[in-house]
């Protein structure tokens, strides 16, 4: 059993090789020794991500449960019934974040009002999504009061 356990377990890795192994099977090649033609390969190769403002319609398209009106968006007459809420990705729950708070900015309280409860009623969402859903609610509903006292 010692020859068993000196032969298995008496394996050295060196931390860098085993950096470099979870990194991927390409070293990466820090900036400071890249060579100008690979540096402007990557330049050339580059585009930044512009926001054009539109991130309430983007999480319509990407989960299409969440329809106008508080209909589904559903296409070929497919049926709510039976079918599964649908479990946001966290690619979906940061647009959900970026969508409320560019509805807030644009003072369309009542819009993020209707989208967290479609939110709540049609996506499976955690403890911590729903509650953040609620908080997002109930500041609006705060500003809707607060408008329509002004208003009277």
């Amino acid at each position: 059993m010692a020859e068993y356990a000196d032969g298995l377990f008496a394996i050295e890795v060196d931390t860098d090789d085993y950096a470099k192994t979870a990194a991927g099977d390409t070293p990466s090649v820090p900036r400071t020794f890249q060579s100008e033609a690979d540096f402007q390969t990557q330049k050339s190769s580059y585009a930044a991500k512009v926001d054009v403002g539109d991130n309430y319609h983007q999480l319509l398209k990407a989960v299409p449960l969440l329809g106008q009106d508080g209909q589904p968006n559903l296409e070929d007459g497919e049926a709510t019934a039976g079918t599964a809420q649908p479990k946001l990705s966290k690619k979906d729950l940061q647009l959900l974040g970026y969508a409320v708070g560019e509805l807030y900015y644009d003072k369309e309280y009542a819009k993020i009002i209707e989208l967290c409860s479609q939110v709540a009623d049609v996506c499976q969402v955690d403890a911590k999504t729903l509650g953040s859903l609620r908080k997002w609610a109930g500041r609006c509903e705060g500003r809707v009061r607060r408008s329509d006292g002004r208003g009277s």
